[in-house]
């Protein structure tokens, strides 16, 4: 029986065995290359995508920055037009002046200066 622990020395290998481990290291190699490939695109994507949104972040401010000074435009020509309103509505107004009406004497105020108004009840009352 051989010892197990005896060392063998160096191995030498066969050209066979060498254009092997040179094979398997290009396809490792080749492997390697579509993996960072396909994560150049990802990123190159992603990329993308960023510009996209922060594209979209500024739209969405600009166009919040647009809204809100079209309402302070709209809140100011509104007070205009409710004071050209006012303005208008005072120049076409009718006044007419305080006239002295005739009162009929079937229709004379009552009390203090005129007719006694009660109720029935005071009226009728005996005490």
């Amino acid at each position: 029986m051989k010892n197990p622990f005896v060392a063998k020395g160096l191995h030498r290998y066969t050209r066979a065995q060498l254009r092997h481990d040179r094979d398997a290291a290009r396809a490792e190699c080749r492997r390697l290359d579509g993996v960072i490939r396909g994560l150049d695109v990802t990123v190159i994507e992603q990329g993308e995508e960023n510009a996209r949104l922060k594209a979209d972040a500024v739209d969405v401010s600009v166009e919040r920055q647009l809204r809100t000074a079209a309402e302070a435009k709209a809140r100011r020509l509104e007070e205009k037009l409710r004071a050209l309103q006012a303005a208008d509505d005072n120049a076409n107004s009718v006044t007419v002046p305080p006239a002295h009406r005739d009162i009929d004497p079937d229709e004379m105020p009552t009390e203090p200066a005129g007719i006694h108004v009660g109720t029935l009840r005071d009226a009728l009352s005996v005490a």
